[in-house]
């Protein structure tokens, strides 16, 4: 195996281990949410891997792109949902996140139809970070909740500290919000462009 293929192994392997990163969290034990958090954090660093190997390796294909491109929306999907099943988060949270990612997929997709590329914007980069460590921390802190690793004798001050997760949560919801209105800003005049009907001969075929 090629060591060219790395991108799209880092990719596949973040869509093929959600499931485990679900089963973890749905455990809602102490341990099974510390294996939640490595998981996830070995997901965010090899998101962050696969673009720089890429560039190194000067590989870029069709593939690694819809691979990178979808990857990071479905294991950040694949952490919100279990924690809205069993209460660690709001349902409206993993809705606004969620809701973003397809409005954004739907504008790149209408863009690229137009021939038109729109790129990541800085907050656009910055929101999957945030995201993660928002999720990070609240596991940990319902791994102290429940007097798992986090919640040890002597870890006051530490307790205290997850016990505002909240906080990081709130900031992934504004980062996530700004970055869906960062894209719109960018695409606004192609969309006040392609506003008007056109004929149905210039307008491309339906999947």
């Amino acid at each position: 195996m090629s060591a060219r293929s790395v991108p799209n192994l880092l990719g596949l392997f973040r869509i093929l281990t959600t499931p485990l990163l679900v089963w973890f969290i749905l455990l809602e034990q102490p341990a099974g949410y510390l294996w939640a958090v490595l998981l996830l954090i070995v997901m965010a660093l090899s998101d962050m891997a696969d673009g720089k190997i890429a560039r190194r390796l000067k590989v870029v294909s069709p593939l690694g792109i819809f691979l990178d491109t979808i990857s990071d929306k479905i294991f950040i999907t694949g952490a919100l949902l279990p924690m809205v099943e069993i209460g660690l988060i709001s349902s409206w949270v993993a809705f606004v996140i969620i809701v973003r990612e397809f409005i954004v997929s739907g504008l790149r997709s209408f863009a690229a139809a137009e021939g038109v590329v729109i790129s990541a914007g800085q907050l656009g980069k910055q929101k999957l970070v945030i995201q993660v460590v928002a999720v990070v921390w609240c596991l940990l802190a319902a791994n102290a909740a429940q007097g798992g690793l986090m919640g040890t004798p002597g870890g006051g001050v530490l307790a205290g500290l997850l016990q505002l997760w909240w906080i990081a949560m709130a900031l992934a919801v504004l980062w996530t919000l700004a970055s869906g209105i960062e894209y719109l800003w960018k695409a606004w005049p192609l969309l006040r462009k392609s506003w008007a009907p056109r004929p149905l001969t210039d307008l491309p075929p339906s999947e």
